[in-house]
């Protein structure tokens, strides 16, 4: 996503330069969807499938919108979301899509009926897998009563814990892989972000509380203590976040994005979970040292069903 969006983009001829290096070395899993530059990030993944689709493990994402003006639309309309499917083939040039995530849950239309869309997509054999995107265990559920679901993506990170209040361990109870989306914290818990004027005016950073005013500068000393934690465990910040990731459960995996080849060689260092002792510390870290601040501003976030009380 951020090769093309949200972030400072990368000219197209670098982007597609380095998913193909990626891909070449697979295999590898790449995480796109339809809203993604409307619709742009699924061409130039396209660009790099069609001499590595055997290496790629394709995840791509209906029921959010980009509009013209620049807004995004939620909409869990099946017809909608089926008609979304064939276009995000059509720009991809694949037969079949492996993992088609329901993107976000409309509140208008009963998550049953959104994810049934999914289900008949399974059935013509569009899609290999279902999965659903920021949902609470009660939606998770009331999905499962429909469809097998594969796979639930969710922020999860040093800074973004709300899964472990109940998602992380229904996955695992129920063989269900839980996808983390920035788990080195939008660059940040990489050391990535050290400074706001760093970034471009268009970065969607500046829009979230966590990067913003006293927020920013305590979850800078936070990360220090992590960073030298890192330093006396032969780990970067990175693989820090990655290593502690692997430590939350087997059904755990994450969609580290990078526009730059060097982050994604430290990314691939991430090898092993962090041992019992090494989890301890970290969470003794914490109690003196909180990371602060919202993950979205409060319109964003109150869009999320995630967000909400089962």
């Amino acid at each position: 996503m951020g090769l093309t969006q949200a972030y400072q983009p990368v000219w197209p001829d670098k982007a597609k330069a380095l998913l193909q290096i990626i891909a070449d070395e697979g295999p590898v899993m790449f995480d796109t969807a339809a809203t993604y530059s409307g619709g742009k990030n699924e061409i130039l993944v396209a660009s790099v499938l069609k001499t590595t689709r055997d290496q790629v493990f394709l995840a791509s994402k209906a029921g959010m919108y980009k509009n013209p003006d620049g807004s995004r639309e939620i909409d869990g309309d099946p017809d909608r979301i089926i008609r979304s499917c064939d276009e995000s083939l059509s720009r991809l040039g694949i037969d079949v899509i492996d993992l088609f995530y329901l993107h976000r849950v409309d509140r208008r239309i009963p998550v049953e009926d959104s994810v049934g869309a999914i289900d008949q997509l399974i059935s013509r054999g569009k899609v290999r897998y279902a999965g659903l995107s920021e949902v609470s265990q009660s939606t998770l559920e009331r999905a499962r009563s429909v469809t097998t679901i594969h796979a639930l993506q969710s922020e999860y990170s040093l800074w973004s814990r709300r899964v472990e209040e109940d998602i992380l361990y229904y996955c695992r109870d129920h063989g269900i892989a839980l996808v983390a989306y920035s788990p080195v914290g939008r660059g940040f818990l990489a050391g990535g972000v050290r400074k706001m004027i760093q970034l471009s005016e268009r970065d969607i950073r500046h829009g979230m509380p966590r990067f913003q005013g006293n927020a920013f500068e305590n979850n800078l000393r936070a990360l220090e203590q992590v960073e030298l934690l890192g330093l006396r465990w032969g780990m970067t910040l990175a693989q820090v976040c990655l290593n502690w990731l692997w430590s939350r459960g087997e059904h755990v995996g994450a969609i580290p994005g990078t526009a730059n080849l060097s982050h994604w060689r430290d990314d691939q260092g991430a090898t092993s979970p962090l041992s019992e002792d090494q989890v301890t510390e970290l969470e003794e870290l914490f109690q003196n040292y909180r990371f602060e601040g919202e993950r979205y501003a409060p319109a964003k976030l109150a869009q999320l069903d995630s967000e909400r009380s089962n």
